[in-house]
């Protein structure tokens, strides 16, 4: 049954596990010595909640990226 479940929260958009980003734990440390362009993991500003070493982030803010790449996300 939980199966079914998922797999509607899927179909229906509600599931925002996709949008989780693994927060940076150098970053988290004030250590990281990427810019926030360059590092693979997330630099929140500290007034974003991080939850279990992850953001949930806002799926504009990706179509954003998405639309401009930085020339260090560019494949």
């Amino acid at each position: 049954m939980a199966a079914m479940v998922n797999m509607s929260n899927l179909l229906n958009g509600k599931d925002s596990r996709w949008l989780q980003l693994e927060v940076c734990r150098e970053y988290q440390r004030n250590k990281c010595s990427r810019p926030d362009t360059e590092c693979k993991f997330a630099h929140p500003p500290a007034n974003v909640e991080v939850q279990n070493g992850r953001v949930t982030a806002c799926y504009d803010s990706i179509k954003f990226f998405e639309q401009h790449p930085t020339p260090s996300r560019v494949n």
